[in-house]
């Protein structure tokens, strides 16, 4: 069984309306939705947690509220591709849109290839949609220490990665609807925290038994 775990926190309209068209765009396509929710402060760790009490699916589509994909049949090989792998991401590149294009995405219609917010580029591994079994995210989970937007994604990556192997990468474009951006330090670090943490992933990348112990402290 194959569940889509959208992480999820209310609070701003754009990423209200997204989050309807994203939802619609999965269930439209045959797809089991769970929406994981935050309660206090965001963290995408405990939003995913909350949706994985409310399904006993064995595949998870962790997936961003603000995405869709442009080739859905990447979705399709890359739970295919679990059979080889423990982790995937169906996507390539990553197109921001602006909230012109978003409107013109969300009324149903195509958007101006050339309306971006910028350039498309490679998305980052563990951002925006992963693939997963629950049994490998079960054993190497996202970090709810993480707090606010940043480092848990790519924190993620290190861990699955170090552990796990290499996931398998898929080729479709992933469309990323707009909203205003998040409160953080800046656009590569969220909070002193998150950075002092995310550096300590890194740093670990090699070790699976440095990996493990911090993943430990997490639990």
């Amino acid at each position: 069984m194959v569940a889509v775990v959208i992480p999820w926190k209310d609070g701003c309209e754009h990423r209200s309306r997204a989050l309807n068209h994203v939802h619609r765009w999965w269930v439209e396509r045959g797809y089991d939705v769970i929406i994981g929710s935050c309660g206090g402060e965001w963290s995408k760790a405990v939003a995913v947690a909350d949706a994985l009490t409310r399904t006993t699916a064995d595949t998870l589509v962790i997936s961003d509220a603000d995405v869709i994909h442009a080739d859905h049949e990447q979705v399709t090989a890359a739970v295919q591709a679990l059979d080889s792998h423990g982790w995937a991401m169906p996507h390539g590149k990553v197109w921001r849109w602006t909230e012109t294009a978003t409107g013109r995405i969300l009324a149903g219609h195509e958007p101006d290839p050339t309306d971006l917010a910028q350039r498309p580029y490679q998305g980052w591994p563990a951002g925006g949609t992963t693939v997963i079994t629950r049994a490998l995210y079960e054993a190497v989970p996202l970090d709810q220490r993480f707090v606010g937007w940043g480092q848990e994604d790519e924190s993620h990556a290190a861990a699955l990665t170090c552990l796990a192997g290499v996931p398998w990468r898929g080729t479709s474009d992933l469309w990323h609807l707009f909203h205003p951006p998040q409160q953080r330090l800046s656009r590569k670090w969220g909070s002193e925290a998150s950075k002092a943490l995310g550096k300590r992933y890194q740093n670990a990348a090699g070790s699976p038994q440095s990996m493990r112990r911090i993943l430990e402290e997490a639990r």
